[in-house]
């Protein structure tokens, strides 16, 4: 189904992205993972070795959220999620909590962008990101306390009516 988005339909962006997103991310991040992202310059070589994630959304905006999180990263968040040690966090779980972040966060910026939408989120899905970044209509790369995390939205425009 997201593989088939409609590719010929216009595409609607916030004019405050960075802002909406760095304010969600801060929000998603210190509450539900207890770290405090700072936005970053961007700089893509990590990505290649990154646990990355993507969800698929259609309806009255389409297109795919990216994420992808250092190694170093995919390790830190899952006990804080979890409230357990660290050495208590099985692999299934670090990847499921990775999933679930995902997901928090799709959710979190698409409703903030646009509140009015009518969106249906795919599930997030493990994904091998490619080293260098491909064109996405709305980025951005936050240090987080044990490394990097990126965010992308690439938008693929609206469903015809």
């Amino acid at each position: 189904m997201f593989e088939q988005l409609n590719r010929s339909c216009a595409v609607a962006s916030d004019p405050d992205f960075s802002g909406t997103l760095s304010r969600v991310s801060a929000e998603v991040l210190e509450t539900m993972f207890f770290d405090e992202p700072v936005a970053a310059r961007c700089g893509h070589g990590w990505i290649s070795s990154a646990a990355s994630v993507r969800m698929g959304f259609e309806g009255s905006h389409c297109g795919e959220f990216l994420l992808s999180v250092s190694l170093q990263v995919a390790r830190s968040i899952a006990p804080a999620f979890l409230g357990i040690e660290a050495d208590e966090v099985t692999e299934t779980q670090a990847s499921q909590v990775l999933l679930e972040l995902a997901n928090i966060l799709c959710g979190s910026v698409l409703s903030r962008l646009w509140p009015d939408s009518d969106l249906r989120l795919g599930a997030p899905e493990p994904i091998q990101a490619a080293g260098s970044m491909q064109p996405a209509t709305l980025h951005e790369c936050f240090l987080l306390t044990d490394g990097m995390l990126s965010v992308s939205i690439r938008m693929y425009g609206a469903e015809p009516e």
